[in-house]
């Protein structure tokens, strides 16, 4: 379990009892409809439909009976247990209705009502007040603005989405769907059904007063009858900790978890005291979190959908290495194009198999990779089926991509694919294109129905393999959060902040935050703080030129624009001079700065220059940027993002996404840099803000000096921003 001030709420909403929302014993629909196609009149409908088996009370002072059922004026004439109650009242009766049903002790509501937060400031308020209701009385509310939720194990049809009980489903229960959108969320469960996919339960979380996204994953996650989960995402409210968790805990157990997370761009965020403010935006935070926790992020619906389908057919790839076969050698040339975007290796083909192929291919047919089985060889049924076994048995192959056209005039066509995927045990891919011929239209859905997942977008098809195949992976590593028993370095630290920063305002030093640094292991340049031109000079014997001066001022955070750092003095003299030309650069530039003092700094020699930073996240907490420093973090933005706290592979892993980890390596005769050290750094920091991240905002190392393999890495430089009191 991650250790952070998040514990307490955490360990409260994994125990808060959502059952009822999926599994009432009684139901009452107020505001029901007699008319089924009206937003409270179709959930009676669907309870029918479904053959829910609870107690169903509709709530109606115009009615007597709907839906053959007696109707009741309000909840509070109800004398029986009530679990969940649907609210499809207008919004100025909302509050009302849902607080008799907290005097009528309902354990949850669902509000279908839109006309809340999502329209003005008004609604604003009036949902403030939903969510003060809930904490009050204990009662949990899904929505306002929500579809609502399906439960197709017991019929609970807790919803205005109209849907239909489909018996022909290929892969029946099997997607968990949660939405922050009741109309894009209606639209991919369509789309997931054409894909002869089912659901077991579908959720729209709304305006989330109440319940929220990461509470709902978090409840599903933990039932044993899920192993897929899909959602699309605009945003956490907050619980972002508890999101990590539900998401950590299907990683444990093999459930693949896969988010469609809009929101990449962000205007106006605000750059702060440092390059690490102005480089970690919330999008960046997601998209590490979703990383370090294999969570694959779609950017699209098609992406999405095509993970699905691959992971419904119950093939997982084993590794990355893809065999693409074609009746078009365009085609085959179309998909092997886009495969090295998506870290998908076009693989060779073993001589054996090569020599195989051309025992029967003829001469002008391609036999290594992508294979090409023309349209002479396609007609011939026993040789078509004998190159599509002999690749897919290739040991050098992990998974196939058969690039296929369904508007071919051959009825039997897809039964020869059918039969073979039936005899091999590798996940294929049929790569196609959306048709409106009947008779091709006639060859996908048996190919659908058979099992096979049909992508008809071919990018789409290829990150769903690859995103696979890093899901297996993943599980297959385990992911362990590093056991933090907070000791005396936060003790320390925290005794540092309290005198170095509340009791005198400003911001901390350098020589401050190095301090801090220090306490948890993070190496440092030696370095000492002096008041005098003498002092300087004698710091600077003693710790060995040659040296840097830096001022030292809660009021300078840039000291460079304020004239106060001097480099590379070679001599007594020289420090003593730099000294006083220095301190009267900053008085005349900045006559109201508090100077603490001047920094006698060991210049360091050469090494690459990296920069390792952490910024608060309002939703996840502490997040951790990595990047190489000086002009590739300024004008390349070349970093990767994690969540801390982070893990040994977290920090590698954090380490090999940037784009010039090629320098971390050995580049043009330059020695490989000791990433050990590096990795050892990075868990330092990691550690250092989770264990004080109620008391600090921001930190950032840059540059950190990162030397050859073996010789280590010294803190440059450093800022820490304490969270204001």
């Amino acid at each position: 379990m991650m250790k952070s001030h998040y514990l307490e709420e955490l360990k409260t909403k994994q125990n808060t009892d959502l059952e009822t929302f999926f599994y009432p014993d009684s139901i009452a629909v107020i505001g029901a409809s007699q008319n089924a196609l009206k937003p409270n009149g179709i959930p009676l409908y669907l309870l029918n439909m479904f053959n829910y088996k609870g107690e169903v009370y509709p709530v109606n002072p115009k009615y007597d009976r709907v839906g053959g059922l007696k109707c009741y004026p309000s909840i509070l004439d109800i004398e029986a247990p009530v679990d969940l109650a649907i609210i499809g009242v207008a919004a100025a009766q909302t509050m009302d209705v849902l607080k008799e049903c907290a005097a009528r002790k309902v354990k949850t509501a669902i509000v279908f009502t839109s006309g809340f937060a999502e329209v003005g400031e008004s609604g604003r308020l009036t949902q403030d007040e939903m969510t003060k209701l809930a904490k009050a009385s204990g009662m949990r509310i899904l929505g306002p603005n929500c579809l609502g939720v399906l439960n197709y194990y017991n019929g609970s049809m807790a919803s205005f989405f109209y849907n239909q009980e489909r018996k022909d489903l290929v892969h029946p229960k099997k997607l968990s769907f949660i939405t922050q959108s009741g109309g894009l969320g209606g639209i991919i469960y369509q789309m997931i059904m054409q894909l002869s996919i089912g659901f077991n339960y579908f959720v729209s979380t709304g305006n989330e007063a109440d319940v929220s996204f990461a509470e709902i994953l978090n409840y599903l996650v933990k039932q044993d009858e899920v192993s897929l989960v899909a959602g699309y995402l605009e945003g956490l409210q907050g619980d972002g900790r508890l999101f990590m968790e539900a998401c950590r805990h299907a990683l444990e157990n093999r459930k693949l978890v896969t988010m469609l997370k809009v929101g990449r761009t962000e205007s106006g965020a605000a750059a702060a005291a440092s390059h690490t403010g102005a480089l970690v935006g919330s999008d960046q935070v997601y998209d590490g979190m979703f990383k370090q926790f294999g969570v694959p992020r779609a950017d699209d619906v098609e992406q999405m959908n095509a993970l699905i389908a691959l992971y419904a057919s119950g093939r997982f790839p084993k590794g990355k290495k893809m065999a693409i076969i074609t009746i078009s050698g365009g085609g085959g040339v179309v998909v092997a194009d886009k495969c090295p975007e998506y870290g998908l290796e076009v693989t060779s083909l073993t001589d054996y198999t090569q020599g195989k192929l051309r025992e029967f291919f003829p001469s002008y047919g391609a036999v290594r990779n992508p294979v090409d089985l023309t349209s002479q060889l396609f007609i011939d049924r026993k040789l078509f089926q004998q190159a599509l076994r002999l690749v897919m048995q290739d040991p050098e192959v992990d998974v196939g991509g058969f690039f296929y056209n369904l508007e071919m005039p051959d009825p039997e066509a897809g039964n020869k694919i059918i039969e073979v995927y039936r005899e091999i045990e590798k996940p294929l891919i049929v790569f196609t294109w959306p048709t409106g011929q009947d008779y091709a239209i006639e060859a996908k859905n048996n190919l659908v129905q058979a099992g096979i997942p049909v992508i008809e977008n071919i990018p789409s098809g290829l990150w769903a393999i690859s995103s696979l195949a890093d899901w297996v992976r993943k599980t297959e590593e385990g992911y362990i959060c590093p056991p933090y028993n907070p000791g005396k370095e936060k003790k320390l630290a925290l005794q540092q902040i309290k005198e170095d920063f509340y009791a005198k305002g400003g911001a901390m030093t350098e020589w401050r935050s190095k301090e801090i640094l220090n306490t948890y292991g993070v190496p440092v340049t030696k370095e000492m703080i002096v008041s005098t031109a003498e002092e300087a000079m004698e710091a600077a014997s003693e710790i060995g030129f040659p040296v840097a001066l830096k001022i030292m001022s809660p009021d300078l955070l840039h000291k460079t624009d304020a004239g106060g750092v001097v480099l590379n003095l070679n001599s007594e003299n020289a420090v003593k001079n730099a000294y006083h030309e220095m301190y009267e650069k900053v008085k005349i530039k900045m006559p109201e700065a508090r100077i603490e003092g001047v920094l006698v700094q060991e210049m360091l020699r050469p090494g690459l220059e990296v920069i390792i930073g952490i910024k608060k996240d309002p939703i996840f907490g502490p997040a951790l940027v990595f990047g190489l420093g000086g002009v590739f973090v300024e004008v390349l933005k070349d970093v990767s993002t994690r969540v801390a706290p982070l893990n040994e592979k977290d920090a590698l892993s954090v380490i090999n996404e940037i784009k010039g980890r090629t320098l971390l390596e050995g580049h043009r005769g330059q020695m490989p840099r000791d990433k050990d050290a590096l990795v050892d750094v990075i868990l330092k920091v990691s550690r250092l803000a989770v264990e004080l991240e109620e008391a600090i905002d921001e930190i950032e190392i840059n540059p950190l000096i990162l030397y050859e393999e073996g010789a280590g890495a010294v803190a440059a430089d450093a800022l820490i921003v304490p969270k204001a009191d």
